[in-house]
């Protein structure tokens, strides 16, 4: 009977250190290849194409896109994303980023530039990113390409 009685508390204790343990992998993922490639560098945006490759001139963006175009956009390991100013490196917006949909997708929150964009593409010399935006005062599909930035 004391045998028993003994077991019962290292039984419970056992099954609690395996239980926090399986929780703290849970909360901390190890990252993955592409979160390892965004977070390497800074991002700029070096065209707007069409979706089959066409370069979409300058004047025929939207504000908001064009806005971009100023930008360095560096993504870090904690889920925060800045947006920086070309020149100055001084940061103008931040917010949160996250790969979803099994990492074909990015969701960027930064004020004027949020939402869900398609990932065409994600090497160490390229990001493709496709979304719905104004050209030429129409609303339409058009991939946005990024090189990083290495200083």
């Amino acid at each position: 009977m004391k045998r028993l009685l003994l077991f019962i508390p290292v039984l419970f204790l056992s099954l609690l250190v395996i239980s926090c343990g399986d929780k703290d992998k849970n909360e901390n993922p190890e990252p993955t290849e592409k979160n390892k490639i965004l977070v390497n560098y800074p991002w700029r945006m070096s065209a707007v194409t069409d979706l089959s490759g066409k370069a979409i001139p300058d004047n025929q963006l939207g504000t908001d896109t064009k806005y971009i175009l100023k930008m360095d956009i560096q993504f870090q390991q904690n889920a925060t994303v800045k947006a920086l100013d070309q020149n100055s490196s001084q940061v103008i917006n931040g917010g949160t980023w996250y790969l979803i949909n099994e990492e074909k997708a990015l969701d960027i929150k930064i004020v004027g530039f949020s939402g869900e964009f398609g990932l065409e593409e994600l090497t160490n010399s390229k990001m493709r990113l496709k979304s719905k935006m104004p050209i030429n005062g129409v609303e339409q599909e058009a991939i946005m390409v990024f090189q990083p930035v290495i200083k």
